[in-house]
């Protein structure tokens, strides 16, 4: 028998249950309270009998209710009564926002808003096994962008912190060396130093901060957030003055390294495409992201025609005929950013 009940706040007794359960840093109270502090918090117990089985973290906003289960996989019989339960206690909420669902739905009056691909790397147990996974030439010219970085300086140090132990001034320094390369490349950054202080936040308790020093100075580090036995690579950045020496790639294997020290059993590289996901033997699986509608209103029939328009413009925007296009935006950016 299945039965569910709604509660106001933070579900701070069942915070071990989510860790277990999901093992998603989105899904975690920590990442709701630094992220989403101007909205409502609640969250819907699902008991099987006396077995609690499943957890709702979400945050109303206006007439909007937004699901904190992200990067997880929910069964859709679990999302039709979640949504249900939610219609029926919050009658002013009149949409349901579904974010980086594994799975896919077929649900009435819902709407696919994106979809993007997470590029997952399955860890074996050993750096050697790893190896063993990317293909010939990949493997030889990680070993050489390697030995080179070794032979060209004196002084080379690999660094791994962990939670308590990662300082803010790091966490700056990676953000800093991401900003400057995306600037260089012609790309908007995503982030900026405005957001270290949440990166440095959420770090003390599920951070694992992997740098690389060349004489004494931070060349390249990744911030990645390890929650259960999944870690995730949330940035990845190095300076552009030791780009011969491949030294981002570098960088991501020694991630890669950290995470199977740690015994993880997957590495998440997140969203978006770009080759390199691929190089290190990141399988995609598509993240999908949903609008569940309480009726068939108007509001949701003009969604959704924006939803199908905005996909639509988005898959010529990376085709290969936009190539040109976006390669003079990129132009354009690099010189007056």
């Amino acid at each position: 028998m299945i039965s569910m009940e709604c509660f106001h706040g933070l579900p701070l007794v069942h915070e071990s249950f989510l860790v277990k359960k999901y093992c998603s840093y989105m899904t975690s109270l920590l990442y709701v309270k630094i992220y989403y502090p101007l909205h409502y918090i609640h969250y819907i117990t699902v008991y099987k009998n006396s077995e609690l089985i499943e957890l709702f973290l979400f945050g109303n906003k206006g007439n909007t209710s937004f699901c904190f289960n992200s990067l997880v996989s929910v069964e859709q019989d679990m999302i039709n009564l979640y949504s249900a339960e939610i219609f029926k206690n919050f009658p002013e909420i009149q949409k349901i926002i579904i974010s980086a669902s594994y799975k896919s739905y077929s649900i009435s009056r819902s709407i696919l808003l994106s979809e993007f691909n997470d590029h997952i790397i399955q860890l074996p147990e050993s750096i050697d096994d790893y190896y063993l996974t990317l293909g010939k030439k990949t493997r030889q010219h990680l070993k050489n962008y390697k030995s080179k970085l070794l032979r060209t300086f004196t002084k080379v140090k690999f660094v791994t912190k962990y939670k308590g132990d990662i300082d803010e001034a790091i966490i700056e320094k990676i953000v800093q060396l991401s900003f400057d390369r995306m600037t260089a490349k012609g790309i908007a950054p995503g982030k900026t130093q405005a957001d270290t202080k949440n990166f440095f936040q959420y770090c003390q308790s599920y951070g694992c901060v992997a740098y690389i020093e060349v004489d004494g100075v931070v060349a390249a580090g990744s911030i990645s957030y390890m929650v259960g036995d999944r870690i995730f690579l949330y940035m990845i950045s190095h300076d552009n003055s030791f780009s011969k020496y491949n030294l981002g790639q570098v960088c991501v294997l020694y991630a890669i390294q950290t995470a199977i020290e740690n015994r993880m059993s997957t590495l998440h590289l997140l969203w978006g495409d770009n080759e390199y996901k691929a190089r290190f033997a990141g399988k995609p699986n598509i993240l999908h992201t949903y609008a569940i509608y309480r009726s068939s209103s108007l509001s949701f029939m003009v969604d959704n025609f924006k939803a199908k328009f905005n996909r639509t413009l988005n898959a010529t925007k990376q085709s290969k005929y936009a190539k040109p296009l976006r390669n003079f935006v990129k132009n354009y950016r690099r010189k007056n950013l």
